[in-house]
């Protein structure tokens, strides 16, 4: 198939990092993938160097799509649609346009909230154009289109760092509201010659002193981050993909969630939790919950300092179940052979079918 990906970035790496998983996923089993985008510098550090020859990154912003773009598609797929608003160039109307009997798949943002399951799959007519979109929802059920785990490297799955009695090596890509410096202070304070914490940071965020124990990492291409993630023994991640690798990697994890003006954040913070930790011990999921309040900064009462030294004791019941839960994603729904399930069971297009 040909298949075109609509990615208007808005959260930097992302929207861009899912988009671009989708399509190098799409891409390995085979199929033609034109992703449209608006952010070439996030993609080429994302994506430096050309693997797949039947992957195209296509600078919508630079691209006439209506006079240039001439293939056409057999499946667009929009993810985060609910986002084209805060765009100033709508090329996903632009490509609505263009080929208006194209099946459209709007996959959205990954939650744990319940009504979630009720409109996976459920669709929408445009009563102006006529055009039909389709709602696809990630998720952590059957009842949901899953995660993106295809692409997870097999050697690393179930893989079990050895325990290290000298130290803990922890990983950070955070948002810039994070309490990060009190995360460094703090594990400088505590160190000492036989058992020190070594922070390795990403992203955006400030830079360490000389006497820190914390150290900037360059930052890798997509396709070296599961291995990156593989030589911690805690991450700190954010957003969505990074957050799904994290567990994917089976190592405890903190997560800050993308903050939201209307605080909706919270509520999908705390279903994901719910859904996550149930298997946890009484204390040791209060711990690890109140160091995910307090990193994201929903509950100013709850300090992070403590949060933190209150956590560490619940390492080692948090790596046996964060492998479990690896286990269960990678043997759950898988988001790529849903999308193409779905495609399968749509009316032929004319491309397809040139006699009908």
């Amino acid at each position: 198939m040909h298949i075109g990906i609509v990615c208007k970035v808005i959260d930097n790496f992302g929207d861009a990092g899912f988009s671009l998983r989708l399509a190098k996923a799409l891409a390995a089993k085979g199929h033609c993938v034109d992703l449209f985008h608006d952010e070439p510098a996030t993609f080429k550090a994302l994506y430096p160097h050309s693997v797949y020859d039947n992957l195209r990154l296509i600078d919508a912003v630079k691209t006439n799509i209506e006079t240039e773009y001439r293939q056409t598609p057999d499946l667009i797929l929009e993810p985060f649609g609910t986002s084209s608003g805060q765009t100033a160039f709508r090329f996903d109307l632009a490509l609505k346009s263009r080929f208006p009997r194209t099946p459209w798949l709007l996959i959205d943002y990954l939650s744990s909230e319940k009504w979630i399951e009720s409109f996976h799959l459920n669709t929408s007519t445009d009563p102006i154009t006529g055009h039909v979109t389709t709602f696809f929802y990630p998720g952590f059920t059957d009842k949901t289109g899953g995660l993106i785990h295809c692409d997870y490297p097999a050697r690393l799955a179930g893989k079990q760092q050895a325990t290290n009695n000298t130290g803990l090596n922890v990983f950070v890509f955070a948002y810039p509201n994070a309490p990060i410096r009190k995360l460094i202070d703090l594990c400088n304070s505590i160190n000492t010659p036989e058992y020190a914490i070594k922070i390795g940071l990403t992203g955006n965020v400030l830079a360490p002193g000389p006497e820190d124990c914390a150290r900037l990492i360059p930052f890798v291409a997509q396709s070296e981050f599961d291995e990156l993630l593989a030589q911690y023994d805690v991450l700190f991640v954010r957003g969505e993909d990074s957050f799904v690798r994290a567990q994917l990697a089976g190592k405890p994890f903190i997560w800050q969630i993308y903050p939201t003006e209307d605080d909706a954040h919270t509520a999908k913070l705390a279903c994901f939790y719910d859904l996550y930790a149930s298997g946890l011990g009484a204390d040791c999921r209060l711990a690890l919950w109140n160091c995910w309040l307090a990193w994201n900064c929903i509950d100013t009462t709850v300090d992070f300092g403590k949060a933190w030294i209150n956590l560490l004791p619940h390492l080692p019941e948090l790596q046996t179940h964060a492998i479990k839960w690896q286990a269960q994603l990678l043997d759950g729904r898988e988001l790529v052979k849903e999308v193409l399930t779905w495609r399968g069971l749509q009316t032929p297009t004319l491309n397809e079918k040139p006699d009908l």
